[in-house]
């Protein structure tokens, strides 16, 4: 990260886009995970950092503030102001929140206080809905500092380089997950 807190982010959903796309961790080609089932529509543009794991077996989420939506698997760059602290289904699942760096309509977005509330609600509003109509529970427990964000990305990084081996390997992922349920950890 550099010392402005900015970090590369792997676009995978752009702005607008009501389909949702990952990168696949073995091939690296970009695929269709589903379509979301309500009208819904990502607020911003959604990805990942890549080298981390989160407790939910994928890599880090972004999700960035833009004025124009780029393309999945573009690398783009982020300051990151902060993170929002979500549960997905009883797992774990914190996402790094920011601003593109390079488009100068953020150039004053430099902390969490600098957004306006409305755009955080909407964001919130999305995670809330998004999984409504196939019955998944999402909380959020709030925004996290930058300092918690930063903190965020350096476990994700350290868990990566411990799990990295296994998760080159066909059903490594899932090893994983099912080791970490049988400890806790990751749980909300």
């Amino acid at each position: 990260m550099s010392k402005n807190n900015v970090i590369d982010m792997i676009v995978e959903i752009p702005k607008g886009s009501s389909n949702k796309y990952e990168v696949d961790g073995i091939t690296g080609r970009i695929k269709l995970d589903r379509v979301l089932y309500g009208a819904n529509f990502y607020p911003g543009e959604y990805g990942m950092v890549e080298n981390t794991l989160d407790w939910d077996g994928d890599p880090l989420d972004v999700i960035s503030l833009c004025t124009y939506p780029t393309l999945p698997g573009v690398q783009v760059s982020v300051r990151i102001l902060g993170s929002i602290k979500m549960i997905d289904a009883g797992e774990i699942d914190t996402k790094l929140f920011g601003v593109f760096n390079d488009d100068p309509r953020f150039a004053e977005y430099t902390t969490l206080e600098s957004v306006p509330q409305h755009l955080k609600d909407e964001i919130e509003n999305f995670f809330l809905q998004y999984k409504a109509l196939q019955k998944k529970s999402v909380v959020i427990n709030g925004w996290g500092s930058l300092e918690e964000a930063i903190e965020e990305l350096h476990e994700c990084t350290e868990r990566f380089e411990t799990y990295k081996d296994r998760l080159a390997i066909d059903g490594g992922r899932e090893a994983i997950l099912a080791e970490w349920k049988a400890q806790g950890l990751g749980q909300a």
